[in-house]
């Protein structure tokens, strides 16, 4: 067996779509070559990031229609042959043994000629035509419409559409310990994103709590917990020319529902 011939048993093992016969020839393969193991390995995990995280959603008909004229230019079986290899014939009665049939002849065993070759033809175009349609879904499509097809964070998604907004509006500010804030809000998207960078982990025991203060009165917007160096929450309830503090208060949050704290970041939008 080819190396290109492994390849394409590689993909449809993948995908789960080899017979008895082709899963044999492909162990043996892999047994006999365990240097092409990190082509199965690739495959298997191009097969499982296929579909992963994707919602049911009705294509646009710009996709749609992509996908089927893709479909039509397929090669196609000539009428009459089957789709997949027929089941070996029975075994004859002892008593009675049958005469093997011509090759060729119709319910003999012999593979018709060029079968193996048109059936990985068609295999090698299916795989080609679900890598165009990954690559179309991926780049061919608008922000928004790759949203609903493949989500992402929501965090992400909202400072995207904030910083591509044409009033899109920044303030930044420093702690003591030279840890960086951002706000980042837009009057047109209706929403804002507050970014913390190199902010060092918490003391034990205490929790950094984000507020909206507005006028004189402070509203939380919950602890945060930094994932590395860097933090970043949507400030659900903004308003411009609001201002966003952070305070480090007990473990959970402010055991009174106001800052305990004199701020240790404060960033105004006004």
């Amino acid at each position: 067996m080819t190396e290109q011939e492994f390849r394409e048993l590689s993909a449809a093992h993948a995908l789960d779509a080899l017979t008895p016969e082709e899963e044999l020839a492909f162990a043996n393969a892999l047994e006999a070559h365990p240097e092409w193991g990190a082509i199965l390995d690739a495959d298997r995990e191009a097969a499982a990031g296929i579909g992963a995280g994707v919602p049911e959603v009705v294509p646009p008909a710009p996709v749609r229609a992509a996908i089927l004229d893709a479909i039509a230019g397929l090669p196609q079986a000539a009428p009459g042959t089957p789709s997949v290899p027929p089941p070996p014939a029975a075994p004859a009665p002892p008593a009675a043994p049958a005469a093997a049939p011509a090759a060729g002849a119709p319910g003999g065993n012999a593979a018709e000629p060029g079968s193996a070759s048109r059936r990985a033809r068609g295999r090698a175009g299916w795989f080609a035509l679900a890598a165009s349609i990954v690559v179309l879904l991926g780049l061919g499509l608008s922000p928004w419409a790759r949203e609903s097809l493949f989500p992402q964070d929501p965090v992400a998604t909202a400072l995207e559409r904030v910083e591509a907004a044409p009033d899109a509006r920044s303030a930044t500010g420093t702690t003591d310990t030279a840890a960086r804030g951002t706000l980042h809000w837009s009057d047109a998207e209706r929403r804002a994103v507050f970014v913390l960078d190199d902010l060092p982990k918490a003391a034990s025991g205490h929790d950094y709590e984000l507020w909206i203060v507005r006028g004189e009165r402070p509203i939380s917007l919950g602890v945060v917990r930094p994932d590395g160096s860097r933090a970043a929450v949507i400030a659900k309830g903004f308003h411009p020319g609001d201002t966003l503090a952070v305070t480090v208060e007990e473990r959970g949050g402010s055991p009174t529902g106001a800052p305990t704290t004199a701020p240790i970041l404060a960033i105004s939008s006004a």
